[in-house]
C-alpha cells in the first residue's frame, strides 16, 4: 500500500475544548533594557539570597559544643613555689576556664602571691583536718559540684606545667571515650644545692622514669591516676561521687587518694592512662628526711588499698611490684649471709660469673637514664656506677618493710603531718627510731648467727646449708636476670623522654 493510500486514516484529531476554559496564548517577553527593570531585577535576586542565607543558618547542623575545663590547685604554705606554678598556668595554650587556688590552713603569703593574679580564684579553708583531700574536697563542692564543667584538672601547688600540657590532656581525653582520667608524665628540675642532693633527685628522677616505661608496657594504662597533675573527665569523677555518696570524688579513708580513685574508676569500666605527650615538672624530696615521709605515706597508702580488696588485674600490678622488690632485697641479704658464711670457714669459690647480674642491672639503668627527660651526662653517670642504684633499692626495700611491718601491727599515723613534717626538715616520729631498730636489730642477728656457726653447727650442717644456699641463690639470680634482659631488650613502645 503507497504512503498515499494511508491519508485517510491520518487525519488529526481535533483539540477537545472544555467550556469554561481558557486556554492561554505562550508570548515571549521582551528583554527590559531600563535602569528601574534592571534595579528590580537585582532586588528580587538580592532577596532570594537573603531567603537562602536565613533558611541554611535556621537549619544548619549542630556545631561541636567547646569543652569547659577547670582547675583544682590546693595549695599549703608553698609560697616558695605557687608563683612558678600559676605563671605557668597562665602561659598554657590551653588557657582554663576557671582557676582555682585552694589555701588550705596557710600560715605564710600563699594567699597573698594567688591574689595577685587576674582571673584566678583563691578561696582559704579553715580547720581543714583532711589535709589534701579536704581542699580538694572544698574546691570541688564550691565551684565543680553543679556539672557546668566538663574535664577537671587536680594538681599540686608545687608542679610547673610545659606549655602545652593542659591542651594535650583534654585533646587526649576528649578522643578517648573509654578513657576517665589522663595523667600527665613527670620529670624533675635538675637538683639544686650539694652533691648528695643532685643524686637524690637524680634517683627520683630514675624511679619515675621506671614508672612511666612500665606504664607504657601495658599501653600507657595505670592505676595511680598522680594527684602532682591529671585530668579528669567530669561525668566519670562524678559517677563515683555519686555511687560511693560522698560530697567529692576523694576520700580521706587512704593516704593516696589518687590510687583510691583510680581503682573506683576502673572498677566502674573506665580506663586510666598516662599521657603520651603532656608534660609537667613536679617537686622532688630534697632530703632523706623528706623522702622518707613521701614513701612511708605512699606505701602505707597501696598497702592500705592491696589488703582491703580482692586480688584482681587491677591490684595485681602492686602486689607484684612490692614482692619483686621484696625478692631482690631477700636475694642480696642470702648473698652477704652466705659469703660470710663460705669465707668464715675457708669454702668460699669465686666465680665471675656472679658479675653478669651487676652488669645486667647498669645497663638497664642507662637505658632509664637515657629514656629520663632532660637527661645529662650527669645521669649516665650515676646509672653507669650501679652503686647509687644499689643504694636506692636498699632504701626502697627497707622504707616499704617498714610500712609493713607498722600495717601489720595495726599502727595507725597522720601520714599527711607526718610528711609535711619531713617535708620541713623536722621529727616527725617512726623514722630514726626505726632506723635504730633495723641496725640494732640486724647486729643482734648477725652476732647470734656468726656465733651458732662458728662454734655449734657440725661441718656436714655447714656444708649442708652452703651447698643448698648457694644452689638456690643461683637459680634465683638466673631467674631475675632473664627478667632483667628481658626488660632490657623490651623496645619502648614510642615512650620518648
Amino acid at each position: 500500500m503507497a504512503v498515499q493510500d494511508l491519508a485517510p486514516l491520518l487525519v488529526q484529531p481535533e483539540p477537545r475544548i472544555v467550556e469554561g476554559t481558557v486556554l492561554p496564548r505562550t508570548s515571549i517577553p521582551a528583554p527590559r533594557s531600563g535602569f528601574a527593570e534592571r534595579l528590580a531585577d537585582t532586588a528580587v535576586t538580592a532577596r532570594r539570597a537573603l531567603e537562602v542565607t536565613i533558611h541554611r543558618l535556621r537549619y544548619r547542623p549542630a556545631t561541636r559544643r567547646v569543652a569547659k575545663m577547670a582547675v583544682l590547685l590546693p595549695a599549703h604554705n608553698e609560697e616558695s613555689d605557687i608563683e612558678a606554678c600559676l605563671d605557668s598556668l597562665v602561659a598554657q595554650t590551653r588557657t582554663p576556664d576557671l582557676i582555682v587556688v585552694i589555701a588550705d590552713n596557710c600560715t605564710d603569703d600563699t594567699v597573698k602571691i594567688a591574689r595577685r593574679y587576674k582571673g584566678i580564684k583563691v578561696i582559704e579553708t579553715s580547720g581543714n583536718t583532711d589535709a589534701k583531700v579536704g581542699a580538694l574536697a572544698t574546691g570541688y563542692a564550691e565551684f565543680l559540684a553543679g556539672g557546668a564543667f566538663d574535664v577537671m584538672v587536680s594538681m599540686d601547688a608545687d608542679v610547673v606545667l610545659d606549655p602545652d600540657c593542659l591542651a594535650d590532656l583534654e585533646a587526649e581525653l576528649l578522643k578517648t571515650p573509654s578513657a576517665a582520667a589522663v595523667s600527665a608524665k613527670y620529670h624533675f628540675a635538675e637538683g639544686q644545692g650539694g652533691w648528695f642532693n643532685r643524686q637524690l633527685v637524680r634517683a627520683q628522677k630514675m624511679d619515675f622514669t621506671q614508672f612511666q616505661v612500665r606504664a607504657n608496657e601495658r599501653a600507657r594504662r595505670t592505676t595511680i591516676v598522680g594527684g602532682q597533675c591529671s585530668a579528669f573527665r567530669f561525668s566519670a569523677i562524678d559517677e563515683v561521687t555519686r555511687r560511693h555518696r560522698r560530697a567529692a570524688p576523694w576520700t580521706n579513708e587512704t593516704a593516696t587518694e589518687d590510687a583510691q580513685l583510680g581503682l573506683e574508676l576502673q572498677e566502674m569500666g573506665w580506663t586510666t592512662v598516662m599521657s603520651a605527650t603532656a608534660r609537667a615538672q613536679v617537686g622532688a624530696m630534697p632530703t632523706v628526711r623528706a623522702l622518707s615521709g613521701q614513701r612511708a605515706k605512699w606505701n602505707a597508702g597501696l598497702i592500705a588499698l592491696m589488703t582491703s580488696m580482692p586480688l584482681s588485674k587491677r591490684t595485681l600490678p602492686f602486689w607484684l611490684q612490692h614482692i619483686g622488690l621484696g625478692l631482690n632485697v631477700f636475694m642480696r641479704l642470702a648473698f652477704v649471709a652466705l659469703l660470710a658464711a663460705s669465707v668464715s670457714t675457708h669454702q668460699f669459690v669465686w666465680s665471675w660469673w656472679w658479675i653478669t647480674p651487676t652488669a645486667l642491672a647498669a645497663l638497664y639503668q642507662l637505658k632509664m637514664a637515657h629514656l629520663s627527660p632532660h637527661r645529662r651526662g650527669a645521669d649516665y653517670l650515676f646509672a653507669a656506677l650501679w652503686l647509687p642504684g644499689e643504694a636506692w633499692l636498699w632504701f626502697s626495700g627497707w622504707n616499704t618493710a617498714k610500712s609493713w611491718v607498722t600495717h601489720l601491727l595495726g599502727t595507725r599515723r597522720d601520714l599527711w603531718a607526718a610528711q609535711a613534717a619531713a617535708e620541713a626538715g623536722k621529727r616527725s616520729g617512726g623514722g630514726a627510731g626505726a632506723l635504730l631498730g633495723t641496725i640494732v636489730g640486724s647486729v643482734v642477728v648477725s652476732s647470734v648467727g656468726a656465733w651458732y656457726w662458728l662454734t655449734q653447727a657440725s661441718v656436714e650442717f655447714q656444708r649442708l646449708v652452703l651447698t643448698v644456699g648457694w644452689r638456690s641463690l643461683a637459680f634465683m639470680t638466673i631467674v631475675a636476670s632473664i627478667l632483667l634482659l628481658i626488660k632490657l631488650l623490651r623496645p619502648t613502645r614510642g615512650l620518648t623522654a
